[in-house]
């Protein structure tokens, strides 16, 4: 890949203005899928929930301990975060007592809880909810069961049905692409539900488990990114922004002159935290090996802490020597040990469409702006 003639500035990947909390009040979930990345990792074994006092001091811990950020995005994540909704409801209601605007909120969720107060709860939180639905009913239901093995396509149809009529929620489809289901497939599939946003990707296991994808599936993979990235510059063209919005940050940052440090910020505009409380550079990371320490620890304990865990995983050489490394930072800490060079490949392909997007654009960046939601 040859990156276009940019003046690079070395900046976070994310911006000091925004931070990103992945929040997991319980790992323990209501469905059992075939391919689920947090069982891989072993954390469903932690059943313990968040308390209510827990929550409380999430939201005074991350208050106090990123003064530098002035929007912090409560991530809840799991684990199914909706079957712990008091605790939810818990932090949404404290974060309103701080200045309006230091808190916002997302939700990863598998969209199979469909009582009145989840949508209540959403809707007074304005979440960004991000739904997971892999395909049509016979796609779905292969992979997203209940523990007692029954289907879930109807209730997550139900689900988003209830959530267009009983809120104002932003909603994005999230499909995992995997062995016999073709990315093409599940994005057409995702563009014609009432969604906002889209985004179906390669499902994230070593190669040769089961649902991974062959070779041959690979190559189908790659064709379509890079028809996606033809339909993002048709959007565009046409004043639009893109529903799949994959390459919008990495061209952003082309437009920009940044250049990533890191893959995510991790330590420094990205944390987790785990039920027990325990912070982390991401939730997803192995608890005992990255913890930098407790939301009822002095807040300068956990920051510094993350200071001096991002300053010791820099990129490996291979990665800084890589074309796609001012856009990519070094490859996601908690993916990478999973998926290896195959998302090495996808995430090289992300950086190489985002530059044909932002040279198909140099001589007229102003129609770039729709990406980032200016009009």
């Amino acid at each position: 890949m040859v990156l276009p003639r940019v003046v690079w500035v070395v900046s976070p990947s994310v911006s000091y203005s925004q931070a990103e909390v992945l929040v997991a009040t319980t790992w323990e979930c209501n469905l059992d899928c075939s391919y689920c990345f947090v069982h891989r990792q072993n954390l469903t074994a932690d059943n313990r929930h968040m308390t209510s006092e827990q929550a409380v001091q999430v939201i005074e811990a991350l208050d106090q301990g990123l003064p530098h950020v002035g929007s912090i995005c409560l991530h809840f994540y799991g684990g199914e975060p909706l079957l712990d909704l008091s605790v939810m409801k818990t932090m949404v209601e404290k974060a309103k007592q701080k200045q309006p605007g230091r808190f916002r909120f997302s939700i990863t969720t598998n969209g199979t809880i469909n009582s009145p107060d989840v949508f209540d709860l959403l809707e007074e939180g304005k979440f960004y909810v991000i739904l997971s639905i892999d395909g049509p009913a016979r796609i779905h239901n292969e992979c997203r069961r209940t523990k007692g093995n029954t289907t879930t396509h109807e209730l997550v149809m139900q689900f988003l049905e209830n959530l267009r009529s009983r809120t104002h929620c932003a909603v994005r489809g999230s499909a995992v692409v995997r062995a016999n289901w073709r990315l093409s497939q599940a994005s057409a599939y995702l563009r014609s539900l009432p969604v906002d946003s889209i985004k179906a990707q390669a499902v994230r296991v070593p190669a040769g488990a089961a649902y991974a994808l062959n070779e041959g599936e690979k190559q189908l993979y790659r064709r379509d990114l890079e028809e996606i990235g033809r339909q993002v510059i048709a959007d565009l063209e046409s004043g639009r922004p893109p529903k799949d919005d994959r390459f919008s940050n990495r061209v952003l940052q082309l437009l920009t002159g940044k250049k990533r440090s890191s893959f995510c910020g991790a330590g420094q505009t990205a944390f987790g935290i785990t039920p027990d409380g325990t912070i982390l550079p991401c939730v997803l990371l192995n608890a005992e090996l990255n913890k930098l320490g407790h939301i009822f620890d002095d807040p300068t304990v956990w920051s510094a802490a993350g200071k001096k865990w991002q300053a010791a995983h820099q990129a490996k050489q291979q990665c800084i020597k890589c074309p796609a490394f001012p856009l990519c930072g070094g490859g996601c800490p908690a993916i990478m040990p999973i998926c290896g060079e195959d998302e090495c490949d996808i995430v090289r392909q992300n950086c190489e469409i985002a530059t044909k997007i932002f040279e198909h654009f140099r001589t007229k960046p102003e129609r770039l702006l729709a990406l980032a939601g200016i009009t």
